[in-house]
């Protein structure tokens, strides 16, 4: 039995164009989706990791006794509250821009870590490492900066030591009770037991390590060998109670 095959040619040629496209926009969405981890993902991730990492160190390895060590004029201080600040300005980017604009569970540590910069209650009052929403963004926006790259214009931010002249100049940075309590809290405590607000930054690296699991499993690479070990959270009332005694007792 003879079939007809006239319209076998036009078919076959029909579904390798179909085939073609498809296989084509593919392509485009994987570049565009390149193109944004690079341009937000990346940066996002690195923030996140360099504060977590700090916090951790202070908190839980000492750091703070071997940072007064090695800068006794506190640029320390100094180069914390840029890791906090370039934080800000990264997750109001990668919330605008970028692959997880809409990811609920990005959404969720990402609100939540705002939230711990940002409330105040009676263990943990206004005081240092306490910025609220407004603040944020505003701090954020200072480190931000665009720049000609490979993609055009990207984002990226200014260094720590042009953000330094710009926290130690009085013409260039806004009046900020906020950035003054943080820096001066950390000059002051010779330990970090003596380290007020140290109930935010717990609550924050908490939060930092859940967000990086998260998105490391998504991208499908890991910024840090290992498993990331958490703070211990302390309870409201623990940490201003344990600064003023280690205070009155160096006092």
């Amino acid at each position: 039995m003879n079939l007809p095959t006239a319209w076998l040619v036009p078919a076959a040629t029909a579904v390798w164009a179909v085939w073609t496209w498809a296989h084509q926009q593919s392509l485009e969405r994987e570049k565009e989706r390149e193109r944004m981890t690079a341009l937000y993902v990346n940066p996002f991730l690195s923030a996140c990791e360099d504060l977590q990492s700090r916090i951790y160190k202070l908190l839980e390895l000492g750091g703070l006794s071997s940072l007064r060590e090695r800068y006794p004029d506190g640029a320390y201080a100094d180069e914390t509250l840029y890791l906090i600040v370039r934080l800000f300005g990264w997750m109001a980017a990668v919330n605008r821009y970028g692959p997880y604009t809409q990811d609920p569970v990005v959404i969720k540590y990402s609100a939540a870590i705002r939230r711990a910069f940002a409330t105040s209650t009676r263990g943990c009052s206004v005081g240092p490492f306490n910025f609220f929403a407004a603040e944020q963004k505003a701090l954020g926006k200072i480190v931000m900066h665009s720049m000609e790259g490979e993609y055009g214009a990207e984002l990226d931010t200014i260094s720590y030591y042009e953000f330094r002249d710009v926290v130690r100049s009085p013409y260039r940075m806004p009046p900020s009770a906020a950035v003054a309590q943080t820096i001066e809290a950390m000059c002051a405590a010779r330990n970090i037991e003596e380290l007020d607000g140290r109930q935010r930054l717990s609550e924050v690296q908490n939060q930092l390590v859940d967000l990086l699991d998260y998105l490391e499993g998504k991208e499908g690479y890991r910024l840090f060998v290992g498993q990331r070990m958490k703070c211990r959270l302390l309870c409201p009332d623990d940490a201003p109670s344990v600064a003023r005694k280690a205070r009155r007792a160096r006092a």
